[in-house]
């Protein structure tokens, strides 16, 4: 009895358990999102459109938000100050676009509040801010899933080195088609020109193969460094569904994938004003819809620093 007394001791209290395992939710700087839940590790949201919908850029976005400093020479930047590694698969995120809206941010930060900082001061926490940015470029599946699986030592470096909570992906289809072209045109062989049968050999990059191995590694970085993910997605557009219009949709990733994302976000460039209507604004405009609420849809334009809501 004495022993299983001492089994059922609690070893530690609620105020410990809850220092210890709560973790405040990450704002992204995305209006749409982070007004609609609250991001936290284990969360994989998953940002899909057609090309020319700032998938790329809002990535870029929520990088800033995370890079940027709270706090830096007396002027309250609004950062959170961690680490953000980013998988870019399409060769598309552009870390001179990050450069201009770190700056841009910066400076409407001075001049809010009505600071101005020294060129090298500023200078100081725009490097600072960059290192803070790792960015792996992959060419392929297996190159992304090399780097998954080599990861962990990065990983726990940037947890000791100011902490991460987010990891970026884009384009998590970039190499659809080429995992798809391993397969055979019966969808179960992978037969090429010599008469190999690439699937029947042990090909891992086969289309589903590779999506579970990629979901599985994530899995695993979600649970072990408390991660969320944003991840953007090439959409396909085209359904027998009437009603949807614009919004159509078809999924096309394997189910791996699909059960690892937790929220969607569908996006796409906001139509010309008609003929005669208000001039056209010099701002890109575009728009959000959460898959799980259709008739909710954000209005939004990126500028040189933010996105702003419409």
């Amino acid at each position: 009895m004495d022993e299983l007394a001492r089994f059922i001791q609690p070893d530690e209290t609620a105020a410990a358990f809850l220092a210890r395992s709560f973790v405040e939710p990450l704002r992204t700087g995305l209006f749409f999102l982070d007004a609609s839940f609250a991001l936290r590790p284990g969360h994989v949201v998953e940002l899909s459109g057609p090309s020319g919908c700032a998938k790329t850029e809002l990535l870029a976005q929520a990088a800033a938000a995370c890079v940027l400093p709270a706090q830096a020479y007396g002027v309250s930047f609004g950062g959170r100050e961690e680490n953000v590694l980013v998988f870019d698969l399409d060769a598309k995120f552009d870390t001179l676009r990050l450069m201009q809206v770190l700056t841009t941010r910066m400076r409407d930060a001075q001049a809010a509040q009505g600071r101005s900082l020294p060129e090298a001061a500023g200078q100081q926490v725009l490097e600072a801010c960059l290192s803070r940015l790792h960015v792996v470029t992959c060419h392929s599946s297996f190159e992304l899933l090399a780097a998954l699986k080599v990861i962990k030592p990065t990983m726990t470096r940037l947890e000791a080195a100011g902490g991460i909570r987010l990891l970026l992906i884009d384009n998590v289809s970039a190499f659809y088609w080429l995992d798809r072209g391993l397969r055979g045109p019966m969808g179960n062989s992978a037969a090429i020109p010599g008469g190999h049968d690439m699937l029947r050999e042990g090909a891992p990059l086969a289309l589903h193969r590779v999506h579970a191995a990629l979901a599985a590694e994530l899995r695993k970085l979600l649970r072990n460094h408390r991660l969320s993910i944003l991840a953007t997605k090439h959409a396909m557009l085209g359904s027998s569904n009437r009603e949807e219009g614009m919004w159509a949709y078809r999924e096309f990733l394997p189910k791996p994938w699909q059960e690892l994302v937790t929220h969607r976000v569908q996006l796409r460039a906001a139509p010309p004003p008609p003929p005669g209507g208000q001039p056209a604004s010099p701002l890109l405009h575009f728009l959000a819809r959460w898959q799980a609420q259709p008739d909710v849809i954000h209005h939004f334009a990126v500028t040189d620093g933010m996105i702003l809501k419409q």
